[in-house]
């Protein structure tokens, strides 16, 4: 048990003393500012809430499952647009086909979706590397498939629809303004249950098999459980997302699960930061600006955002959350390189004590 102490001890993040340590803080309250007031301060809030607000959330809660998975498992899953869409199509189906309530779907959704992230889990938790993805990205466009022909359930191409935002009594969620308050203190909670997770012995253990599974197993830890809880945990994350999802559009369809979809993700979490919970929020703002600005500028979308997406791959590799962590790092090397070139100055008489024996000697 000591050395499995110590070995957890060793996995915690050093930490930060003096101002530095406010600095995070500092910027998570500026930011969480600036999304209380920006219903406030924007010219058209039908257009900028759901289109930029909205949107940016559900995006980036998904994309934050998906880096929980890659900074604490050491796996980069495909499958997580699958999984918020399959919880989307839970709600739908309550909603549009059942005629059950808005608190029953989306209980019913969550449980679809987490369910199917146990079960690719069961089926690719043994794998890693590029063997983990491919499976996941596989499952992704087997689902595609089956929620394009199956009418049913999913109605097909057609998709669901309409999926109303109901009046909860304590929050209309009608009501635009009161659905974006709403999906920022669900981003809000999640971001926290995530933090929350990472931070536990669970969280800590899970860095050890992602660092070292072999020695893990050695220590009697169950590597193939903790792999199967981790990603059941990204999928409730990612099924929520996929509750704000399918409330922000009204329906749901095959595109909501398609490959397109699923590299939206995968760039939002880069553009953010693939280690960064909270930078994912950042690449959804950033995606969602391309998305519906772009037009303005060319008619390739897509180009213009691959572009964005090799420039900070170039530039800035941590992602946008990881900027100021590089800009200081030139500046330390900076300095660094400005003390060394200085030469340095030789002191005072009275500060060299040999010098000063000498000339008393040569007095005497």
């Amino acid at each position: 048990m000591t050395g499995d102490k110590n070995a957890f001890d060793a996995l915690r993040t050093p930490p930060r003393t003096g101002a530095m340590k406010w600095v995070p803080l500092a910027l998570i309250a500026a930011v969480i500012l600036f999304a209380l007031i920006f219903p406030f301060i924007v010219d058209r809030p039908r257009f900028w809430l759901p289109n930029i607000g909205v949107r940016t959330f559900w995006l980036g809660i998904i994309a934050m499952s998906l880096v929980f998975l890659n900074r604490y498992v050491g796996l980069l899953s495909l499958a997580q647009v699958t999984i918020a869409g399959a919880c989307a199509y839970g709600v739908g189906y309550m909603m549009v086909t059942l005629e059950q309530p808005f608190v029953v779907a989306s209980l019913v959704g969550i449980v679809v979706g987490t369910g199917l992230s146990t079960l690719i889990a069961l089926i690719a938790a043994r794998t890693r590397a590029i063997y983990f993805l491919m499976i996941t990205l596989a499952m992704g466009q087997v689902f595609y498939s089956w929620a394009s022909q199956s009418i049913e359930i999913t109605n097909a191409r057609r998709g669901l629809a309409p999926v109303i935002r109901p009046d909860l009594g304590i929050v209309d969620l009608s009501d635009i303004q009161s659905f974006y308050y709403f999906a920022l203190i669900v981003a809000v909670l999640c971001y926290l249950m995530c933090r929350l997770v990472a931070g536990s012995t669970f969280g800590i253990a899970l860095q050890g098999v992602r660092d070292s599974p072999d020695r893990m197993k050695a220590l009697g830890y169950n590597v193939f459980g903790y792999r199967v809880a981790a990603i059941t945990f990204a999928g409730f994350i990612a099924s929520i997302g996929g509750v704000l999802l399918v409330m922000d559009r009204g329906q749901v369809d095959p595109d909501v699960v398609s490959l397109g979809s699923t590299l939206d993700v995968l760039v939002v979490a880069v553009i953010g930061g693939i280690g960064s919970l909270g930078g994912v929020f950042a690449g959804g703002l950033v995606v969602t600006l391309l998305a519906n600005f772009a037009q303005n500028f060319t008619e390739r979308y897509m180009t213009l955002t691959g572009l964005v997406f090799i420039l900070v791959l170039l530039f800035a590799p941590a992602g946008l959350a990881g900027v100021g962590a590089q800009v200081r790092r030139w500046l330390d090397r900076r300095r660094k390189r400005e003390s060394s070139d200085t030469p340095p100055q030789n002191p005072p008489m009275a500060d060299r004590p040999e010098e000063t024996a000498i000339a008393e000697g040569k007095q005497q």
